[in-house]
């Protein structure tokens, strides 16, 4: 499971360090500032070095293809964001939901406190994408509901894990 680590201050001013991995799904980019992942998303930020990436970046690239590949399951990264107690509560259950299985917003908010619609919002900013999968949370009806990098997304992501069936072509 993905260590969560927070610190007093966030380094405003340390560089940020960022790579891209090209995934079926499109590109995605990882940031860090070096010591910590502080940033999966499928948005080019714009910003960070490219060069000299250290190894944290390096182990967090490697990870996620062998998470692309279907060889890994789970991740094993140290994670920086900044986020509301109730946000960074909702982000540790997400980490907690197994590869292979999904939740309700309503059962995690249950587990949580809140709403359903409070955990969507909670999931909705979630800076670190696939690392902490917030694609494994769904409506009570079963449908796909909301997911920052597009509904289509979130659908290839629960097949590659087998909680949806993949559709025939």
């Amino acid at each position: 499971m993905a260590r969560f680590q927070q610190t007093l201050q966030p380094e405003l001013f340390r560089p940020q360090y960022l790579a891209a991995v090209n995934t079926p799904i499109g590109k995605l980019w990882v940031e860090s500032d070096g010591e910590l992942i502080t940033r999966v998303t499928f948005n080019n930020p714009g910003r960070g070095r490219h060069s000299k990436q250290p190894r944290v970046l390096q182990e967090a690239v490697i990870q996620l293809r062998a998470y692309f590949a279907g060889t890994r399951k789970k991740f094993d990264l140290p994670l920086y964001w900044v986020g509301s107690p109730y946000r960074r509560q909702i982000w540790k259950r997400l980490g907690q939901i197994r590869f292979g299985q999904a939740s309700t917003y309503a059962a995690l908010a249950a587990m949580a406190g809140g709403s359903a619609r409070s955990v969507g919002q909670a999931c909705a900013v979630n800076p670190l994408l696939i690392v902490v999968p917030c694609h494994r949370a769904m409506g009570s009806d079963g449908l796909l509901t909301g997911y920052a990098g597009g509904l289509w997304r979130k659908k290839w992501l629960l097949q590659h894990e087998g909680i949806l069936e993949k559709e025939l072509s």
